[in-house]
Order: structure tokens, then sequence, then C-alpha cells
């Protein structure tokens, strides 16, 4: 009957040496958590400045960024800006010259019209002096081979001026023709200019919505050049 007995208080002596062992256990780690609280205290300021310096690195970047955009931008709308002066004053060309190709269309029309009437009336002329040559040929032989001889240097003067005529009026459509291409050309680029321009003038709206740009036309000053030639080339004619 006394075996169950030790063992009890083997029990019990063991438990009162764990329990023992607990609160020693304890205490440690008491004294290890409040050595540890400055450490864990600096830790947590350490991560948070180093939270605040890359929020603010990052901040930075962003700005020098947006700064970067920003003069690209303006440094695009400065080159947009001389872009449209530079067609606005192509475009004044262009309807200076415009105008005088017009001009020296109308002028080429008006003289094709003229040569084409003298023509007509140089031809009206041979025909009646050839009728006449024909009734004085009837006449008597004397007086016919006179007049005949007066009226065949008339008639080959007036075929010599007719000739004339129609190598001029020939001429005069050819200038005319190139006039009329010069002027066609001239068009052409100048709608393409037109088109050109409305691109720029979008990107810069797209750029500054609320500035708003008249469009205008343009042509190249190699264009002008040629067609100056043309006009001048027809005049001096």
């Amino acid at each position: 009957m006394a075996k169950p007995r030790e063992s009890n208080d083997g029990d019990d002596d063991e438990e009162k040496a764990l329990e023992k062992e607990i609160n020693e256990l304890r205490l440690v780690k008491k004294t290890l958590f409040e050595e540890a609280k400055p450490i864990n205290e600096k830790l947590e300021k350490v991560a948070l400045r180093e939270r605040e310096c890359v929020d603010r690195q990052q901040q930075l970047r962003a700005e020098k960024h947006d700064r970067d955009i920003e003069k690209q931008a303006v440094r695009r709308l400065s080159e947009l800006e001389s872009e449209i002066k530079r067609l606005k004053c192509e475009n004044i060309a262009c309807s200076d010259m415009n105008k005088k190709l017009k001009q020296s269309l109308d002028q080429a029309t008006k003289h094709s019209r003229a040569q084409a009437q003298k023509i007509h009336e140089l031809a009206k002329l041979s025909a009646e002096q050839q009728l006449r040559l024909q009734k004085t040929q009837a006449a008597s032989d004397t007086a016919a081979n006179s007049i005949m001889r007066d009226l065949e240097r008339q008639l080959s003067k007036t075929q010599e001026l007719l000739s004339n005529s129609e190598a001029e009026l020939s001429e005069t459509r050819e200038r005319l023709s190139k006039v009329q291409d010069a002027l066609t050309a001239a068009e052409q680029l100048t709608a393409a200019t037109q088109q050109r321009e409305l691109q720029e003038e979008k990107l810069q709206l797209e750029l500054i919505p609320q500035h708003q740009l008249t469009r205008h036309s343009g042509i190249s000053w190699r264009l002008i050049l040629l067609l100056f030639y043309f006009v001048t080339s027809f005049s001096e004619a």
C-alpha cells in the first residue's frame, strides 16, 4: 500500500519543479521583452523613416517626369507655332501667285480669242481676194495680168499673215496650257498644304485645347519660283 503514496509524492515534486521552471522562463521572457522594447521602437522608427524616404523618392521622380513632359509639350507647341507662321506666310504668297496666274489666264484667253478672230478675218479676206482674182482673170489679158500680179502679191502677203497668225495662236495656246497646268498644280498643292496645316493645328489643339487657331494654306517657295517663272515668261511673250 506504500507504493501509490510514493508515486503521488513523486508527481507532486515534479509538478512543483515544472511550475518553478515555468515561472523562471516567464520571468526571463519578460526580462527579454523589456530589454528588446527599445530595439523594437528603434526598428519601428527606422521602418517609418524608410517608408517616408521611399515615398519622397517616388514623389521626386514623379515631379521630374512631369517636368520633362511639360518641357516636351512646350517645345512641341513652339515648333507648331513656328510651322503655322511659316504656313501663313506661304499662304499669302500662294494667294498672290494664284491671282497673278488667274490674271495671266484671263489675258491669255482674251489674246487667244483675238487671234482666232484675226485668223477668221484674214481667211475671209483671202477668200474675197481669191474671188476677185477669179473675176479678174476673165477680163482683158493686159489689164488682167497687171491686176492678177497685184492680187497675187496681196494674196501672198495675206497668206503669209495668216500663217504667222496661226503660228502665234498655236504658241499662245501652248503658253495658255502651261499656265493652266501651273494653276492646277498650285491648287493641288494648296489643298495638300491645307490638310497638313489642319493636322498641325489639331496636334496643337491637343496640347492646349483652349487655344484656337485659324487655318491657312501654303505652298513651297520652290513652287512659287516655278510659277513666277511661267507667269514672267508669258508676260514677256
